[in-house]
């Protein structure tokens, strides 16, 4: 204790270099301590330590927790989170934080002295942060009850009591130790007594306030002309990234009214700078919200008022504010002839600062081949965004090929539940942009469409597949067809899609271009990809060359222009002639991509037999996939799964059972016990029954032993 406070620091812990993130003793005691400072702690965890590990302690209806024996049930958290501690704070009441983000280009720092200079400075305060770029989240004090919009602009959020939490120390975050700033930059340990904190200044609660009394200036009219003068068209990006993230807020059922406000905000805000599409977005919102919480609401009528009186509250906030010249739109002062944002405008000069060219923003049409500067190339871009972790980035296209029954199908299908449900690729390969599938399935009809997917979700444990966010398609058009653009259109707009598949692209080809053709080829697949918008990734199922096409290279693939167009690819092969008998297929695999490079794997897939489909069984498929081994024939003189059972028969000759070395060898059991026949099949493995003591009784099993092989060998030749 100091001055009366308990003492702001971590406590320090000998062992803390074990532990990846926050040591568990030190997690109870830095929590007691913010608990007496007047904060309210929450344990974090997941692979960026920033995902909540319970549920119930934030939001509007959160309790907060005081006592000691929960601080160290959540602390016994870490033993089930490989990732490891980390340590959040709620806001008290009467509190909220100012996030700005700096980092990977966001304009968080610009945003900030924009409204500095339209609502005055901030003054000086405590801060949390682990960068040294200037992202930071400000603490201020604010009236009791008082609450305010959640997003302020371009890279600048707010963390009120009922929305959102901080990370706090001791926390380890990925770019270092997260600290306590004081207002002049010192590391201040832990964070102060709530009552320390200044108060956030008149002009910000005005400004921020979600009350439309407090920032409406205008009229109701000019309310009514912003939302008249929203643009139509096609959604633009920054329409659809607010429109996803409402969805998976909604679907998450974490702050629902919160996300739908806000979203609605940003929208309202994308609309008054030109932004296509607005009132579509609107709609899409007020449908997914509606939905989800009519039951709860008394009704659809009382849910949809909700959605309204929040349109009405964000028109009459952006026609209230000191920036906002709704005159600028009819007058032409704002957009030139080609409908860029004019330089010299209020917008433009309002956008300047944040790093957005006037003239070449994505939301406005421009010139076509219009030549841009070394200026624009030099500026910082985003970092490379993955759909699945090492197999395929966020939004990039190309053909999934290979030879003929290789199982394109069924890789396309285990793609499409890893992406829709979030779980790893055949248990290997992360998910980082979950979300909806959009699968345009033209071979073999529904029926079977059925039947494979609901085996590989079994495969996947999934026990909820009518709950995911997957949709097929089974009927057959050209690319070029407009019935068909159309409903591609309506689909992407609808479900905003992460994905999209093609399976498999001759189905779909136009009548009137021809397959040899470069030019035509590489045009219809550049217009196809541009229906995307750059929204969403897209794979197309292609077939190798039936002749001399089975090298895993995208010359193999037998119509052209493919592998000019191609962004990313997944391409394979079968490593030796399938088993159909036993339902074994054993592929060589390649995710390649000229955005990162590329990796090869070897993929078995284990299919229910003839027999078991014929009898009804409704077995689940199963999998094993491993990396490339460039060691031996072809890579690899067997399957890593035959050298472990063969190793451990070599290992423990005549003493196990079937089931017990399928166990031995570890991994997917029906994948084990399935190269065990094979083995056993070939003459590699031999039987024989022994009489063995189990427990007080002697029982005779049959072991296995790895087969002994001779070979004649010529005198001279040895």
């Amino acid at each position: 204790m100091s001055n009366g406070r308990p003492d702001r620091r971590p406590i320090p812990v000998p062992e803390l270099k074990r532990y990846r993130r926050i040591h568990p003793d030190e997690f109870v005691e830095s929590a007691k301590t913010l608990v007496e400072l007047g904060w309210h702690p929450l344990p974090l965890g997941g692979e960026k330590g920033k995902k909540p590990l319970v549920s119930g302690h934030h939001g509007h209806e959160g309790v907060d927790v005081t006592d000691e024996d929960t601080f160290r049930e959540w602390a016994d958290l870490w033993a089930a989170n490989e990732h490891g501690l980390n340590l959040a704070v709620r806001m008290p009441v009467g509190v909220i934080g100012i996030d700005v983000d700096c980092y990977d280009g966001k304009q968080g720092a610009a945003t900030l002295a924009e409204h500095e200079r339209l609502w005055g400075p901030l003054p000086g305060t405590w801060s949390v942060t682990a960068r040294s770029d200037g992202s930071r989240k400000l603490f201020f004090r604010v009236p009791a009850g008082w609450t305010g919009r959640g997003v302020l602009g371009p890279g600048v959020e707010t963390l009120q009591r009922h929305l959102r939490y901080s990370v706090a120390p001791p926390s380890v975050h990925d770019s270092g130790l997260v600290r306590a700033r004081t207002p002049d930059g010192r590391d201040g340990g832990q964070l102060p007594p709530p009552a320390e904190l200044p108060m956030l200044p008149e002009a910000w609660l005005d400004g921020l306030a979600h009350d439309a009394g407090l920032l409406t200036k205008g009229s109701p009219d000019a309310a009514k002309s912003l939302l008249a003068s929203f643009r139509p068209g096609e959604i633009s990006p920054a329409v659809q990234s607010q429109v996803k993230k409402v969805r998976s807020a909604i679907r998450s059922g974490a702050g629902r009214y919160d996300a739908m406000r806000d979203a609605v905000m940003s929208m309202v805000r994308l609309g008054s700078t030109g932004a296509r599409g607005v009132r579509d977005g609107l709609a899409v919102v007020e449908a997914e919200y509606v939905r989800a919480v009519s039951s709860s609401r008394e009704g659809e009528d009382v849910a949809r008022d909700e959605c309204r009186r929040a349109l009405d509250g964000a028109l009459g906030a952006v026609v209230g504010e000191p920036n906002y010249r709704l005159m600028d739109f009819y007058t032409g002062d704002v957009f030139n002839a080609d409908g860029s944002v004019r330089a010299g405008s209020w917008l433009g000069k309002l956008v300047s600062p944040l790093g957005v060219v006037p003239g070449n923003g994505s939301d406005s049409p421009r010139v076509r081949f219009t030549a841009i500067s070394a200026a624009v190339l030099a500026r910082p871009v985003p970092p490379m965004e993955w759909l699945i972790h090492g197999v395929w980035p966020a939004n990039s296209f190309g053909p999934v090929g290979g030879e003929k029954k290789t199982l394109k199908s069924y890789n396309l299908m285990a793609i499409a539940l890893a992406v829709s449900s979030g779980l790893p690729l055949f248990g290997e390969f992360q998910v980082e942009s979950a979300g909806p599938v959009l699968y345009y399935a033209a071979e073999g009809g529904q029926a079977p469409f059925q039947r494979r997917l609901q085996s590989i979700a079994a495969g996947y444990e999934i026990d909820s597949l009518g709950d995911l966010p997957l949709h097929a398609v089974f009927d057959v058009g050209g690319l070029d067809e407009d019935e068909f653009t159309d409903a591609l259109r309506r689909h992407l707009d609808v479900l905003q899609p992460s994905l999209v598949i093609l399976d498999p692209l001759y189905a779909f080809h136009p009548a009137g271009i021809e397959a040899g053709n470069l030019y035509d080829r590489g045009r219809m697949l550049a217009q196809f990809t541009n229906e995307l918008h750059g929204q969403a990734a897209l794979m197309i199922a292609d077939h190798f060359k039936k002749t001399g096409g089975s090298a895993l290279d995208l010359d193999s693939i037998s119509q052209t222009g493919m592998g000019q167009w191609a962004d990313s690819w997944v391409l394979q092969r079968h490593r030796r002639p399938p088993d159909l008998d036993a339902g074994t297929y054993n592929l060589a695999v390649e995710f390649g991509s000229r955005q990162w490079g590329g990796g090869r794997w070897d993929l078995n897939w284990h299919l229910p037999t003839i027999a078991a489909l014929e009898a009804g069984a409704s077995s689940p498929v199963s999998w094993s996939i491993e990396r490339y081994d460039l060691t031996g024939e072809e890579g690899r003189a067997a399957d890593s799964i035959d050298h472990r059972i063969l190793s451990t028969l070599r290992a423990r000759p005549g003493t196990l059972t079937e089931s017990q070395l399928a166990k031995a060898v570890g991994g997917n059991k029906t994948t084990a016990k399935s190269a065990i026949d094979r083995l056993r099949a070939d003459g590699l493995i031999t039987a024989k029954s022994a009489k063995r003591r189990e427990g007080t009784r002697d029982v005779t099993r049959e072991v296995l032993s790895a087969a002994r092989l001779t070979f004649a060998v010529d005198k001279d030749d040895a």
